[in-house]
């Protein structure tokens, strides 16, 4: 079941592409007409605040920094995304901490021994999140179970080029909706213990 769920969040973002590929015809192996202003560098902050872990986030993702990754999410952290071929047994959209790292860490390149189904893996990653204020779900309106406590949501919208080398001509554009939600730790430190991918219709 374990390579089932880390082959499934392997080829989401190729998934992904594909439905904006249908909608806007664009190419994903063509030079992209717009790229991410990455005039600010990011740097790691401390877990102090929700704000300071997305910056994280983006950090981690931007320069494929797998340690950072890890350090974003909680224990009982999930990732989720609706069911994309839900009468396909071998097909799972749930992920735990461990599995989801184990992803990323293929998806960053960082799996010498793993064979990417799309290929090589990407030497280049450019990742934006552009949301608004946050807000506080209430624990006990929650749809997932945590009538102790009110976690953080964002939600907004994720870019992401992927490209093989590092001339960034060959890859592919991910566009679409995200929820990171957000809790506090047992240290006092802000982690996300849902990523939630909205697939676009």
């Amino acid at each position: 079941m374990q390579q089932v769920q880390i082959k499934s969040r392997l080829v989401l973002f190729s998934m992904v592409a594909v439905a904006v590929l249908s909608v806007s015809c664009w190419n994903p192996f063509a030079p992209p007409t717009h790229r991410p202003d990455n005039d600010t560098e990011l740097s790691v902050k401390p877990r102090t605040t929700p704000e300071n872990v997305i910056n994280n986030l983006i950090y981690a993702m931007n320069n494929r920094d797998i340690e950072v990754f890890e350090d974003c999410l909680d224990e009982d952290y999930w990732y989720r995304n609706p069911d994309v071929y839900p009468d396909d047994p071998e097909y799972c959209s749930d992920l735990n901490k461990d599995d989801e790292v184990t992803n990323i860490r293929r998806l960053f390149n960082l799996d010498p021994g793993f064979s990417y189904p799309l290929g090589s893996g990407f030497q280049v990653i450019q990742f934006t999140f552009y949301h608004g204020n946050p807000r506080i779900e209430l624990g006990e309106n929650a749809p997932d179970i945590h009538p102790d406590e009110d976690w953080v949501v964002f939600e907004g919208t994720v870019n992401v080029y992927l490209y093989h080398d590092e001339s960034k001509e060959h890859g592919f554009y991910v566009n679409q909706t995200m929820i990171f939600k957000l809790r506090e730790d047992s240290e006092g430190y802000w982690v996300i213990v849902r990523w939630i991918d909205v697939i676009p219709q």
